[in-house]
């Protein structure tokens, strides 16, 4: 998913700009972002999805409208709060912060990709500023596994490029 921005209304209306695009308001024929959004939810936030699909089985607009609403609802101009699959969560004014018994679960949710204990150790390592060549020496393991275990991280993550993996890890969307 490319560049997005959303804002609620003050009348609970979601609307959308995608870059380049003007705004529009979110409804239950917005079906490909809503798919893309969702599936971006059931990969990387299984809590989220899980809960949102109790909440409202089998109705994937109701499922993205309450995920856009609890994690995107400022209209900003700072980033976009879809940026080619990162999502860039904001500090939502809910009257229930603090005793939604769905906060860390649908608003401010974690995310979990299943990285093994070498990848885990590499991207930590990556993430404190080590070179590939650094890590290798610290691990090691030769520059060339280093390098295949931050790929693998990537596809992972679903980073373009290992830059990115750091703006993901430090945005807590891993």
């Amino acid at each position: 998913m490319e560049n997005v921005e959303f804002r609620v209304s003050p009348d609970g209306q979601v609307y959308y700009k995608e870059q380049g695009r003007s705004e529009k308001r979110l409804t239950k024929f917005s079906t490909a972002i809503c798919e893309q959004l969702l599936a971006t939810v059931k990969y990387r936030f299984p809590a989220a999805y899980s809960r949102l699909q109790t909440l409202y089985p089998r109705n994937t607009y109701d499922i993205v409208q309450r995920f856009v609403r609890c994690n995107f609802g400022e209209h900003d101009l700072l980033t976009p709060d879809i940026d080619h699959d990162i999502l860039h969560f904001e500090e939502v004014r809910c009257p229930l912060r603090g005793m939604c018994p769905d906060e860390g679960i649908v608003c401010k949710p974690q995310s979990f990709v299943n990285l093994t204990a070498a990848e885990s150790e590499v991207v930590h390592l990556y993430l404190d500023g080590y070179t590939f060549d650094e890590i290798a020496q610290k691990l090691g393991k030769s520059p060339a596994t280093v390098k295949v275990q931050l790929h693998s991280i990537k596809q992972k993550t679903g980073a373009r490029n290992c830059r990115e993996i750091i703006k993901i890890m430090r945005l807590g969307n891993i």
